[in-house]
């Protein structure tokens, strides 16, 4: 608030947002890029090699892209001529531009050929099947996957939006997602030098934890932990500001950012550029690391689990007879004691047994091992079961920890 002025932040997203969107729909944006393309497209020898590499692995490649076919032509010429003596179009089985992202996914446009002489959509629609070769505009995502011949996690998608690329090809079709992120090197190299200042956040949690800790139900006095959040503020304010004056895209403080945990959840593979894979071969299996989760990383190996309290029985047949409470208090809640009772009987003479499966006794599936062609059709089947979510090698891959 500027004296009778107040500017809310919800004012000053749309004010920024009106004038991206002005900028992109008024072309400006894409001429400029045009005219210096030295300046803001980056050229890379190896794009065509990962490109023959993919191909001559058996897969096939498409463009899809909300760009005009002028535009991507030129940005696609300026990155693929001139490695070999042929047309950027021939690194494609299929072109599809004007493709109106994230629609698409869902309900699509009408889909139209595109004169590449001219640069204009041919008159009619489009009702033949698409031709590898050809450049094309709209379309939806089912017509583009019966060309392809492929349904859920047999495609894999490279993109950089995390929304119009990402969650909806995840979601609507259960792609398989590779998400760009081209401040992960940025990212990384600061997580390096200021790795010492999360240290420093996780002892400042751990202390407010063991301050709480010395309280049970019956406490009254809310402790004083004022100087310890100070702290905690300065600590997540250096780090912030060590990735510049917007901070982190992954992370403020302890937390993620919404955008990280889009990324967690619907990227199965992100990485600074897709150029690593060429440090992969294509058979290679990416897995995350193992996670604890939150309940499981408060167990301390070097105790005894305190089973007092749990009273939830697997057993199938079985049913509670008879608990009692011996009175005895340690660290100020009441235990439960140990004679319980279980009367199989008792299932027989019309009591309600417990109804949870029994324990399986042999390996049902393993998520190493991609599920079945006709499981892999199905959106809601399909959800990821791996997360390159690592750091990057010395030649700029993902190094992802099974």
């Amino acid at each position: 608030m500027c004296g009778e002025i107040f500017m809310p932040f919800e004012s000053i997203f749309q004010d920024v947002r009106n004038a991206v969107d002005k900028v992109h729909d008024s072309g400006l944006l894409k001429q400029l890029t045009l005219d210096n393309l030295r300046k803001y497209v980056h050229k890379d020898e190896r794009l065509p090699v990962l490109f023959n590499r993919m191909r001559a692995h058996g897969s096939k490649l498409f463009l899809l892209t909300n760009s005009d076919f002028s535009y991507t032509d030129k940005i696609m010429t300026y990155l693929l001529n001139g490695f070999e003596n042929r047309s950027w179009q021939s690194y494609f089985d299929y072109v599809v531009v004007d493709a109106k992202k994230p629609g698409f996914f869902e309900g699509g446009t009408t889909l139209r050929e595109v004169d590449t002489e001219s640069g204009t959509l041919k008159l009619g629609v489009h009702m033949g099947p698409m031709k590898a070769g050809r450049v094309y505009a709209g379309g939806s995502v089912n017509t583009l996957s019966q060309m392809l011949g492929i349904s859920g996690k047999e495609a894999i998608y490279f993109g950089d939006h995390i929304f119009g690329d990402i969650l909806k090809s995840k979601k609507i079709r259960g792609w398989r997602t590779f998400l760009v992120v081209p401040e992960l090197g940025q990212e990384l190299n600061v997580w390096h030098d200021k790795r010492h200042l999360f240290a420093r956040l996780g002892e400042l949690d751990s202390k407010v934890s063991e301050i709480f800790r010395q309280y049970d139900s019956t406490a009254t006095t809310k402790p004083d932990i004022g100087v310890i959040q100070e702290s905690i503020r300065e600590v997540v304010h250096e780090m912030d500001m060590s990735y510049g004056m917007l901070g982190s895209i992954f992370r403020s403080g302890s937390r993620q950012t919404h955008f990280a945990g889009q990324m967690i959840r619907y990227a199965d593979l992100y990485s600074s550029t897709f150029l690593n894979l060429l440090h992969y071969p294509f058979f290679y299996l990416f897995k995350a690391p193992t996670m604890e989760m939150p309940h499981e990383s408060t167990v301390d190996p070097e105790l005894p689990i305190d089973t007092s309290m749990n009273l939830s029985y697997r057993g199938r047949s079985t049913s509670l007879k008879s608990v009692s409470f011996d009175g005895s208090r340690e660290n100020g809640l009441e235990e439960v004691a140990r004679d319980i009772v279980i009367d199989d009987a008792s299932c027989s003479k019309g009591h309600v047994p417990h109804l949870r499966a029994d324990t399986p006794r042999r390996i049902t599936h393993h998520h190493d091992v991609d599920d079945s062609d006709d499981e892999s059709s199905s959106p809601e089947s399909s959800s990821s079961d791996l997360k390159a979510n690592g750091h990057e090698d010395e030649n700029g891959a993902d190094q992802v920890q099974a």
